[in-house]
């Protein structure tokens, strides 16, 4: 599956902010007295924060979120044809399912397993069968090694297609307003307290409408990708 990096959005947007100084008194432990009797007591520090980087910290954030979305998607999409589906497999003895065995696949309906050593082939067969994938093994004929195995996978049925794009639209929602780091709500979440914590002018308040503006696009990007992903398993 080749995942094409998606152009971040509102590139044409030319966003310019002045400067903003930003006072801070680091003295946060004196007493209101000492303060008032001795003017060395300040220790009154300026920052000069740019907000615009605010903006282009969140456009990269969720440039990358949209396209871990894309690969999730087309991930569910392949629903059991996905040759990565034995990836998480652990065998009993701790042993990766990878480390031991590869997987292929041939054409629409069929994978192919092969396990590097023979002796692990009753053992890779037990953790498909106890995987609860609903999968089952099966000898090669043509194989006098009897490294190899196929899986024949089930015809998809309206009721499968509809609980992939259940499963899709779970995907939609983590990345939409979860509480996972690539969800775009904590990012624009982040980034609105960020700016919440500068004094306040003309610039951070514009600064807040571009990022509210920003997020809204993304937000519309991330359902047309679901969409997409939805029609084809439904016209598939």
């Amino acid at each position: 599956m080749t995942v094409t990096r998606l152009p971040s959005l509102l590139t044409h947007r030319q966003i310019h902010y002045s400067l903003i100084l930003n006072a801070k008194n680091k003295n946060k432990h004196g007493n209101e007295k000492g303060k008032k009797n001795n003017k060395n007591d300040k220790d009154d520090t300026v920052d000069i924060v740019d907000v615009q980087q605010y903006l282009t910290q969140a456009k990269t954030k969720f440039d990358k979120s949209l396209i871990l979305h894309e690969v999730k998607l087309n991930e569910c999409k392949q629903g059991k044809s996905n040759v990565h589906i034995f990836d998480s497999l652990t065998l009993p003895n701790g042993t990766k399912f990878t480390d031991i065995a590869t997987t292929t696949q041939k054409g629409k309906n069929m994978l192919l397993v092969s396990v590097f050593d023979p002796k692990d082939v009753k053992k890779i067969t037990s953790c498909i069968l106890a995987s609860g994938l609903n999968l089952t093994p099966e000898k090669m004929s043509n194989d006098p090694q009897e490294q190899m195995f196929k899986i024949t996978l089930p015809p998809r049925t309206k009721e499968s297609r509809l609980q992939q794009v259940k499963d899709l639209k779970q995907i939609f929602e983590g990345f939409k307003s979860s509480n996972s780091n690539y969800s775009l709500g904590v990012i624009r979440r982040d980034y609105m307290n960020k700016l919440k914590k500068i004094q306040q002018n003309d610039d951070v308040k514009r600064c807040v409408k571009d990022l509210e503006a920003l997020h809204k696009d993304y937000v519309n990007e991330l359902q047309e990708q679901f969409k997409h992903v939805e029609k084809n398993i439904m016209s598939s």
